[in-house]
């Protein structure tokens, strides 16, 4: 809560920690973006060497790759390499620790191209024992993803204009730079994670659900514990979440609409942001941590205010959770 005590000097002193902070986390998230493309490459390197299912396709330049993937079980890692083709590589292992053999993928796994359009799928006449799978799929950057793991699997892309659809019946997804398109992210368990990605429509059943420096954003926990943590948006956001909190600092680009069932749900805006805010409670306060707004009463469970003239709008409610306002 805001001290009533404080003056220009506080004010400004912090004001400046929080330009530091936020200097801060850009740098943090430059340095993981760096790091994520380190530790892709090492990947690349690290699954073509232990690969025992290699193939690589050529593809023309005019057109962008389409790539379709539906397998039952597995890890993917789809990421830029080279433009003019598509290398593969699978692994996997046994209940008992053996690798899988490439006469297996040879028989489990059917691999077809029309001119740019690649479709890697099961054989579904082939029983699956093999428990353990990983797949390195390295695609120019001017490409489509369209990729299920029907059961179990977890799921990553990184460097592709997309859009990109990816969907688990159970895993964790992550997406990093896709700066052209939709990125579409559907588990059924398991945490999304977006880092600068043009659009993102996200939903898990039950997990967390982290959006970095993305543009306009959907976020959806259904029906399962899971928080929402939204960084730097640029456009319009929509996040809502059954039993978590819901936490969104970003410059307000668009109009903003947070949900949070059994959770609490804070907003931080920069300093001088123009907005027009509706905000309610069931049975959470409402707690002011800004200059400029003065606090409703302890009582207060509705929340409505122009602030700076207004402009564009958000929209917080909460059913038993706190909504902060900094």
């Amino acid at each position: 809560m805001r001290s009533l005590g404080d003056g220009p000097g506080e004010r400004h002193q912090r004001a400046e920690l929080n330009l530091n902070k936020a200097m801060r986390i850009s740098f943090d998230i430059a340095v993981s973006a760096i790091l994520a493309f380190a530790c892709l490459a090492d990947a690349s390197l690290a699954n073509a060497q232990a690969a025992v299912f290699r193939r690589t396709l050529e593809v023309g330049l005019k057109d962008p790759v389409v790539l379709d993937i539906v397998v039952e079980t597995g890890d993917l890692a789809i990421g830029y390499n080279r433009d003019g083709e598509v290398s593969i590589y699978a692994s996997g292992k046994d209940s008992a620790g053996n690798s899988a053999t490439e006469e297996y993928f040879n028989s489990h796994l059917i691999l077809e191209q029309d001119g740019s359009h690649i479709t890697l799928r099961n054989n579904q006449d082939v029983s699956e024992g093999v428990f353990s799978v990983s797949y390195r799929i390295d695609v120019p950057f001017r490409t489509q993803i369209n990729s299920s793991v029907l059961k179990t699997g977890n799921q990553r892309v990184i460097g592709v204009t997309g859009p990109v659809k990816m969907a688990s019946g159970e895993g964790n997804i992550d997406a990093t730079y896709v700066r052209f398109a939709l990125v579409q992210a559907t588990t059924g368990k398991g945490r999304i994670s977006c880092t600068r990605v043009a659009h993102v429509s996200a939903e898990t059943g039950s997990g967390n659900i982290t959006l970095l420096e993305d543009g306009s954003s959907k976020a959806v926990v259904k029906s399962g514990f899971g928080r929402i943590e939204i960084g730097g948006a640029r456009g319009s956001v929509e996040a809502a979440t059954q039993s978590g909190d819901v936490h969104i600092k970003a410059v307000l680009d668009g109009d903003w609409r947070l949900s949070s069932v059994n959770g609490n749900i804070r907003i931080e805006l920069p300093p001088r942001a123009s907005f027009e805010i509706n905000a309610d409670t069931i049975s959470g306060a409402i707690s002011i941590e800004r200059d400029g707004i003065e606090n409703p009463s302890e009582l207060a469970h509705e929340f409505h205010q122009k602030v700076n003239n207004g402009g564009k709008h958000i929209e917080a409610h909460s059913g038993s959770g706190n909504v902060y306002i900094q």
